[in-house]
């Protein structure tokens, strides 16, 4: 495979919405703030949807929109947070592999794909994850092709932090809901109304990258095959990326149908996942036990390792009590499915703190009559027995 690098810029593109190309205006009248605030150019007035008569035109203000809304969160994520696009080469459907059944099978390593799958392309190397050199025609724009040859067409794509894949750091890994939006978008909607930090990825990458770990948001949505499926992207980047990962601290944040592909990706990949991935987050998942094939063990690690924010009048994490949840399941403090992200975002983060967090051995104590320790292992209190701490 050969390294190709982009150096078309992304604000002059032509990208498609909705199986249509859509050219970006020459002039957009409204532009984003410094704080993220979509805002009318002249009057400074906040961007506020309003609903025209003719549907069509309608139609056609939603996608330059949508447009401008992914263009911005792009050259955020590349020129700010300097976040890699990498293109991903396709697979064929002979390289799904169809749900295990519920039995006794499940348990054993799952049928090697084509060697060719398995085998690690040469462009996987350390010169994928720094920013691409400069081109004789300008200057490249951190965007990587990852292409069985040059010429090839791109595939989908997605975004990840410069050596992602080579850090032992914890890699945050981002499966977004079903939609128009793109990578690095909850919602372009919440974007364009409420601002960047409710309705797009940045305030979770920011804070991925202030803590020293590594980010890879996928995007499901894209649709890099003909007829592609969001589970099919999540399998084809956990096959090409996450699986060769060197961190074995790799957590998961799935919005809305994002944990129903990721719950299927458990169910075909299941000692995989189960080995690698140390926790997952679903935020208002259209996941389902009962009608995905997940066997005794990927229910167990479901139960163990994730944790459910659903919508909910009551306060943040809040118990909410279901018998069809499969794992401790909490309110999200909103009943607005586009917003639930970002409502969630610090507790989200101190659930994965939680668990990644080593647990210190319990010690006891034991105390005679005359009030001398016997048999004393860790740290006594001289109160009695000690509970685990």
């Amino acid at each position: 495979m050969e390294l190709m690098v982009d150096t078309a810029k992304s604000q002059g593109q032509t990208q498609s919405q909705g199986g249509q190309a859509v050219s970006p205006p020459s002039i957009f009248p409204y532009r984003f703030t410094s704080d993220g605030r979509l805002c009318h150019r002249v009057t400074q007035e906040p961007f506020m949807f309003q609903r025209g008569c003719d549907p069509d035109a309608t139609q056609r203000e939603d996608r330059a929109l949508c447009l401008h809304v992914t263009q911005h969160v792009h050259s955020l994520l590349e020129e700010q947070l300097h976040l890699i696009r990498l293109y991903l080469p396709s697979l064929s459907k002979e390289d799904y592999l169809p749900p295990p059944p519920l039995s006794k099978e499940v348990h054993l390593p799952p049928p090697p794909l084509r060697k060719e799958v398995y085998r690690p392309p040469p462009s996987l190397s350390k010169e994928v994850y720094l920013p691409p050199p400069p081109e004789p025609q300008g200057q490249g724009d951190h965007r990587v092709y990852f292409s069985p040859h040059r010429g090839a067409p791109s595939q989908g794509y997605v975004y990840l932090s410069p050596g992602a894949l080579e850090s032992p750091a914890t890699l945050l890994v981002v499966v977004q809901d079903r939609g128009t939006m793109r990578c690095g978008l909850w919602s372009w909607r919440v974007a364009a109304s409420e601002g960047l930090e409710r309705g797009s990825m940045i305030p979770y990458v920011r804070r991925v990258l202030e803590e020293g770990s590594s980010v890879l948001l996928m995007n499901p949505n894209q649709g890099g095959g003909v007829g592609e499926t969001p589970e099919e992207h999540v399998h084809r980047v956990w096959d090409l990326l996450v699986s060769r990962c060197v961190s074995r601290h790799v957590v998961v944040v799935a919005h809305g149908y994002g944990g129903l592909a990721f719950v299927d990706l458990l169910c075909r990949r299941p000692q995989q996942v189960v080995r690698q991935v140390w926790a997952a987050a679903f935020l208002d998942s259209s996941h389902s036990l009962w009608h995905q094939p997940l066997d005794a063990a990927g229910r167990e690690w479901l139960k163990t390792r994730s944790r459910r924010w659903v919508l909910s009048s009551k306060p943040l994490n809040q118990p909410v009590g279901s018998l069809k949840a499969g794992c401790s399941q909490m309110s999200a403090g909103t009943q607005s499915h586009n917003v639930a992200p970002s409502v969630c975002m610090e507790s989200v983060f101190r659930f994965f703190s939680k668990t990644l967090s080593p647990k210190p051995p319990a010690t006891f104590s034991m105390v005679t009559r005359s009030r001398g320790t016997v048999g004393q292992i860790g740290p006594h209190n001289g109160r009695g027995i000690t509970r685990p701490y």
